[in-house]
């Protein structure tokens, strides 16, 4: 047997020419599950501004997908080739507001699982506690907040900026607003549990006159 022989048998072993119904349902029910457990993950650990409805059932029909594509090209060789070519001419161009959910996604495809049904449930089950743990372990260290300060002179506002400095508070001014009545700025800040000392000690400054503080994760309830 030439070296061009043993090659192209090695390759065509690797296609198996039928699949039988059982392994279709089979895959399709172990990606779904997957796909809910991503899902579960997605949900608790998401730490974004806008929570996206939408992306959650994306993520679902990812997985389920990527598993009938894989079963369609591993049972033909030609088949395979030519459902590559069509999908690389494909351009999505949907906006991925949050540098996470590439990797969700990413995630989804992976459980397609190209038949190793037990990589796909260990890998799953590992990533997903490792995801958990931590992003859970980022989120207690502290969190996102707009903060809006109203007050009745610019000089009040520097010493919000002052108080921010001395306390090692993380900001950025989103907007300042100013008028014949007030002064209003508005801050992304990240800060602990103490966000409610942070609102009185605000108060507390001369001519401030209003202190809102909007939580920003927007997480499921």
């Amino acid at each position: 047997m030439s070296i061009l022989d043993a090659i192209k048998k090695s390759v065509l072993e690797g296609f198996s020419a039928e699949i039988s119904v059982s392994d279709i349902l089979f895959s399709l029910g172990i990606a779904f599950l997957a796909g809910l457990f991503i899902l579960l993950i997605y949900r608790i650990t998401f730490k974004g501004i806008s929570f996206n409805r939408s992306f959650e059932g994306t993520l679902l029909m990812i997985s389920t997908i990527s598993a009938l594509i894989v079963l369609t090209i591993s049972s033909n060789l030609a088949l395979s080739l030519g459902m590559v070519g069509a999908l690389s001419i494909v351009r999505f161009r949907t906006a991925i507001k949050e540098a996470s959910d590439t990797a969700f996604m990413f995630w989804a495809v992976a459980a397609a699982g190209a038949g190793y049904f037990i990589l796909t449930i260990l890998g799953t089950l590992v990533i997903g506690f490792l995801t958990f743990v931590s992003l859970k372990l980022i989120s207690h260290t502290a969190s996102s907040y707009l903060l809006i300060v109203r007050t009745n002179t610019d000089a009040a506002l520097g010493i919000v900026a002052k108080m921010f400095v001395e306390n090692g508070i993380r900001n950025r001014v989103s907007s300042i607003t100013e008028n014949e009545r007030h002064f209003e700025a508005i801050y992304e800040i990240r800060i602990g549990l103490s966000h409610h000392k942070l609102v009185s000690a605000l108060k507390k400054i001369p001519d401030v006159t209003d202190v809102t503080l909007v939580d920003c994760r927007n997480t499921p309830i």
